[in-house]
């Protein structure tokens, strides 16, 4: 019932052409990645159509898909060579090509805002680290140049994303009690703490800049539930919009005024995982896809 549910709303959603209003969100591709076939791969339901097009298709784990700022272009991570690493392929699934190869894992890959570079998270070692830790790196959109950009360890498996202008990334960085969000600038430079999450034993994760960059949206997780939260860029003006459940990895409309993401709402099983939206001004979410399996990552195409 849950799956025939979701899917007459989503077709309900698909047939309102491209316009936004107060209670729709915006009709445009869906990417995905979802193990109704029995392993992660990467999906998308076409603008005007119900139907999923699988876009990857291989025993090795496909998932966390993003659309680059053209959407001609999707970066992803696989372990198609038996560790975790960056590749990228078009949008239909053509073409796919492999970035990263470091011995240790390389994942959650994020377009910088002109679509050539991309930021990446990595436990890769270097000289004068004491400890095996995942760092923030930075490559070329071709795998060239890969570079580690912020010399402090996150200390979790999070990643960043830029804001709109390419001239400053946020990302989470755990310590001793939670986790809170910072901003550096694009040399991964002038630290800023921008949540203080972590002293109230809060996980704070997942953050990314509105296509306006003004807000800056990220989950909270105390360990009882994952509310999904939108935040000013300087800290303040912190507002709450889905509660309840466990509610990650949120991602922005072009226009700024939705979010979509993943959650898993109360009393669902822990491997019922669905993608909904939800308006930046409040409201009721609204379901996506989804189903008894997980559908997760999702975000709309630019």
């Amino acid at each position: 019932m849950t799956s025939l549910w979701l899917s007459l709303s989503l077709a309900v959603l698909l047939d309102a052409g491209h316009a936004t209003s107060a209670g729709t969100p915006p009709a445009t591709d869906l990417l995905f990645s979802s193990n109704r076939d029995g392993n992660s791969e990467i999906y998308v339901i076409r603008s005007g159509r119900g139907e999923w097009t699988r876009l990857t298709e291989h025993d090795a784990v496909d998932n966390w898909p993003v659309w680059s700022p053209d959407g001609k272009r999707i970066a992803f991570q696989s372990r198609r060579q038996g560790n975790l690493d960056i590749w990228v392929m078009a949008a239909d699934g053509s073409d796919p090509r492999q970035l990263t190869s470091d011995a240790e894992p390389d994942y959650l890959p994020a377009w910088s805002p002109d679509g050539r570079s991309i930021l990446f998270t990595s436990w890769r070692r270097e000289a004068g680290d004491t400890a095996r830790a995942p760092h923030l790196y930075l490559m070329n959109a071709d795998g060239t140049e890969q570079r580690r950009l912020v010399p402090e360890s996150l200390n979790s498996s999070e990643g960043a994303t830029w804001s709109p202008d390419g001239k400053w990334i946020v990302f989470a960085r755990k310590g001793d009690r939670g986790a809170d969000l910072y901003l550096a600038d694009q040399h991964g430079n002038q630290l800023r703490r921008i949540t203080h999450d972590g002293t109230r034993n809060i996980y704070s994760g997942s953050p990314t800049f509105s296509p306006d960059g003004r807000s800056i949206a990220f989950y909270a997780d105390d360990g009882k539930s994952a509310a999904l939260v939108v935040i000013g860029r300087n800290g303040k003006g912190r507002r709450t919009l889905v509660a309840e459940g466990y509610n990650w990895y949120p991602r922005w409309s072009s226009d700024s005024q939705w979010l979509v993401f993943t959650t898993r709402r109360p009393g669902a099983a822990k491997d019922d995982i669905d993608v909904m939206a939800v308006s930046v001004e409040g409201g009721l979410p609204i379901p996506l896809v989804g189903g008894a399996t997980r559908e997760q990552e999702g975000s709309w195409r630019p």
